[in-house]
């Protein structure tokens, strides 16, 4: 064979390998983010720590692997061992992540250590396994370019190709996992995947052996590029000793500049788009993915036009500044997305498919892809300004990457504890601009003095003048969910923290309802039955006859379920956990639902993830209360079995567990799932709806109600205009007991960590006709009262609001279908049947 051959061989070898590592590489990345944040927490504290120790390991082992490699004379073993390495240690970390950690919340506490200490020792342990694996993926593009660079002519195209592989690799091994792997095979096969492919790979290498390519002479470098040869640029025919010190602080500086600022970007535009885009899985793996993607086609650009770059120091100084054009730019069109993107195209938005997928692609290719564009191009283009030369290639392309993880590094960090608390998130961005500036400047003045005209530098002072005398200023720019400007509403709370932003709106004239969201996730509904669900979460555990006095509630919202808590006297603690804190200063804005519940002295306000501090606190309750958010927008982690088996071991014997359930935006075999897995948990549970919408109740003990002690605890809790608590009529709303569950559930699919289709959800649980679907499911398997119910005084009025509340659901099933006559007429039948149930007037002339 010859060593022309071979060396082609070689060569498409090395793009098959960095490629595939690309695409395990990202494969890993949002695994391990998903995998880590059930242990350490779904917070955005949480997830910047995991990527910084995660990108700090990478650039950690391309600085040192780079160097080794420069040294050995077979890189290529170096190369396996690497990649058989990172499969190894991926597949213990995977082992110690689901084994070690949650061991060691339940046994360092028993030494004596505090909580702070525990949870210190635990984020120290997940940041040492993820900086382990990442070391050794550091060193992959190092060696790879090592053995790709024939000659120092074909340094620059290198770069830019096999770059470009890694970035394209990366994007679609994002997308894979986001889209089709987690949600499909779920996520212990889809890192065993990716693992297998590691192996393979470093198999492979083994047995092909390949060296390190025969020098080639330049013209026979790559013929398509022969043509643009013409006038070789005189920077790239300086030959080993080419990299002049100038050229290399340029170099680090803009590397580090660029990855600060993308990252920094990455988490600002991701945390603003939660404000108008619906929250979900899929929507930020794509944002995420095309982000990477951008940077692949920066780096095809240079591979294209790195011929026709006469000055690299100049090249780079533009693609600072167009990267800081473009992100101000972005930034523009952000801030009036809802007017010039989503307001206009409200009809073709109207699908939620469309809404959850379209939306973020075309925003994302309108202001995230063209910075990182920019970014992609100028790694490549800082290799190669730094190195010397195809001697030191993997040292030098080693070096540059440490110091763009770096700034990867430290912009998520700065951002998300810095910034965004001290700035908020637009201005975070206008600063993130002016460091861009300031790195330019930098650059011009240490290196190029000339290489901009005089009018050129005195654009860019006036520039960076400007971005700080906004910053100064700080305008009070607010980023509103779009229903602020679709129905003009007003503004009466506004704040912004790293966990989201935080705002309450009221409808202007007559109605002056209010609207309380976090990010774009409303915090209540404002409709009758909305509020009487979360209230049924909070009174219904009390009516069962349990005693409780120390309770946990997972998830504040705006304190209804809390005050329905609260408004029981033997109470005496209450744990609430809310991962937004500042939802505790919008509650007086709902004191005609809450009751100034926030002064309550009985309670204690914790900020954090509630499935969190349920795995790091000892203690045990008689009633844990959780009204999340709908799975599917960003509670899935809520929703499964491990979940429910936490709160059952924090249960004291007689507690109950109250639970949320919605009935849109799932299938039913994903609705029934649920509460299949309820029921795995805690055989002796329950379900109760309130109107379109449900209540899981479960217990240890079997759920077996006494009539007269229900009717007792119902006189307890008083008028309420919001919530009608007469015993009978609150008994009519039991559905399902645990045989009926278990009888329609034997086939379903158990919701796991590993396997969540709650949070990996089919198109069609977004349906709009589910709600119908699932509601129209649950009264065609109701239960008989008689199943929990004991001891009844006068068992034909029981049999009344049975029947009255069936007719009601049928109403409801009615106007869903848009057959509003029926659906009135259904009611007034209610209304004769029941005549006792003063819900029904009510609700006629609430919906007619």
């Amino acid at each position: 064979m010859s060593q022309r051959f071979a060396s082609r061989r070689g060569q498409s070898a090395l793009r098959l390998v960095i490629f595939l590592s690309g695409f395990t590489f990202l494969v890993y990345e949002v695994s391990w983010n998903r995998l880590l944040s059930l242990y350490l927490g779904t917070t955005v504290a949480a997830s910047t720590i995991v990527l910084a120790s995660f990108m700090a390991g990478f650039g950690t082992g391309a600085l040192c692997w780079g160097r080794v490699a420069n040294r050995r004379a077979r890189p290529d073993i170096l190369l396996a061992i690497l990649l058989g390495g990172v499969g190894l240690f991926s597949a213990l970390n995977y082992a110690l992540i689901t084994r070690m950690l949650p061991s060691l919340y339940s046994s360092l506490p028993g030494l004596g250590l505090s909580s702070e200490l525990t949870e210190l020792l635990v984020f120290g342990t997940a940041i040492g396994l993820l900086f382990v694996s990442a070391f050794l993926m550091g060193g992959i593009f190092p060696i790879v370019i090592k053995l790709a660079v024939q000659s120092d002519h074909s340094i620059s195209v290198s770069l830019g190709r096999l770059y470009a592989l890694e970035t394209l690799g990366s994007s679609l091994g994002g997308l894979a996992t986001g889209f089709v792997f987690l949600g499909i095979l779920g996520q212990k096969v889809t890192l065993g995947l990716a693992i297998t492919m590691n192996l393979m790979l470093a198999i492979w290498l083994f047995l092909a052996r390949i060296t390190s390519p025969v020098e080639q002479p330049a013209a026979s470098e790559s013929n398509s590029n022969t043509a643009r040869q013409k006038t070789t640029p005189e920077k790239m025919q300086r030959g080993p000793s080419s990299a002049l010190p100038m050229d290399r602080e340029a170099a680090l500086v803009g590397t580090f500049a660029c990855g600060f600022a993308m990252f920094s970007l990455q988490v600002l535009w991701l945390r603003i788009f939660r404000i108008y885009l619906t929250n979900t899985s899929y929507t930020f793996a794509l944002v995420t993915s095309l982000v990477i993607l951008g940077l692949f086609v920066g780096s095809i650009v240079f591979k294209r036009w790195v011929y026709d770059v006469d000055d690299y120091i100049r090249s780079m100084l533009r693609v600072i500044l167009f990267m800081g054009l473009s992100s101000a730019l972005g930034l523009l069109l952000l801030i009036y997305l809802p007017e010039t993107l989503m307001l206009p195209f409200q009809t073709m938005l109207s699908d939620p498919l469309t809404r959850i997928l379209l939306l973020p692609l075309i925003a994302s290719l309108l202001i995230v892809v063209p910075p990182a564009v920019f970014s992609g191009y100028a790694f490549p283009l800082a290799c190669r300004l730094y190195t010397s030369g195809n001697k030191d290639i993997s040292k030098d392309v080693g070096s540059v990457l440490m110091v763009n993880t770096v700034g990867c590094v430290f912009g998520p960090a700065v951002t998300a504890f810095i910034l965004i608390p001290m700035l908020g998130a637009t201005m975070s961005v206008v600063l993130v601009i002016a460091l861009l500036a300031g790195a330019a400047l930098y650059i011009l003045h240490r290196s190029a003095p000339r290489r901009l005209s005089r009018p050129a530098r005195s654009v860019l002072y006036i520039a960076i003048t400007g971005l700080v005398v906004l910053m100064v200023c700080n305008p009070d720019i607010r980023i509103l969910p779009p229903s602020f400007s679709q129905f003009n509403r007003e503004v009466l709370f506004y704040q912004e923290s790293v966990e989201g932003t935080l705002s309450v709106g009221q409808d202007r004239g007559g109605s002056g309802s209010r609207h309380t969201y976090v990010n774009n996730s409303a915090v209540i509904g404002s409709t009758y039955d909305a509020v009487k669900v979360v209230k049924m979460v909070g009174h219904y555990p009390f009516l069962l006859g349990a005693k409780i006095e120390k309770v946990l509630v997972i998830g504040f919202g705006i304190g209804v379920t809390t005050s329905a808590i609260a408004s029981h006297p033997e109470v005496e603690s209450i744990e609430c956990v809310e991962l937004v804190a500042g939802l505790k200063d919008a509650a007086p804005y709902y004191r005609d639902l809450n009751r100034d519940v926030v002064e309550d002295p009985r309670l204690e306000m914790i900020s954090g993830d509630g499935r969190h501090y349920l795995q790091t606190k000892p203690g045990s309750y008689d009633l844990i209360s959780c009204d999340p958010t709908h799975p599917v927008l960003g509670s899935g982690s809520l929703y499964t079995k491990e979940f429910f088996a936490l709160c059952r071991e924090h249960l004291n014997p007689g507690g109950v567990v109250s639970q949320y359930l919605p009935l849109h935006k799932l299938r039913t075999e994903d609705f029934l799932g649920i509460i299949s897995t309820f029921h795995s948990v805690f055989p002796n549970s329950t379900v109760w709806l309130g109107h379109t919408h449900a209540v899981l109740l479960g217990s240890r003990e079997p759920i077996l109600i006494d009539f007269q002690l229900w009717n007792a605890r119902a006189a307890e809790i008083g008028q309420d205009p919001h919530f009608y608590a007469e015993s009978h009529h609150l008994a009519a709303t039991l559905v399902m007991d645990g045989p009926t569950i278990e009888r329609l559930g034997a086939s379903s699919r158990i919701n796991s960590d590993d396997h969540s289709y709650t949070e990996f959800f089919a198109p069609a649980s977004l349906d709009e006709d589910n709600l119908a679907k699932n509601l129209r499911f649950l009264m065609d398997n109701r239960t008989e009262i008689s199943a929990v119910f004991r001891n009844f005084d006068d068992p034909e009025t029981m049999a009344r609001f049975v029947r009255g509340n069936q007719l009601m659901t049928e109403s409801l099933l009615f106007q869903m279908g848009n057959d509003q006559q029926r659906g009135l007429r259904a009611l007034q039948e209610a209304c004769r049947v029941n005549p006792e149930n003063q819900e029904y007037p009510f609700l006629i002339q609430l919906y007619y």
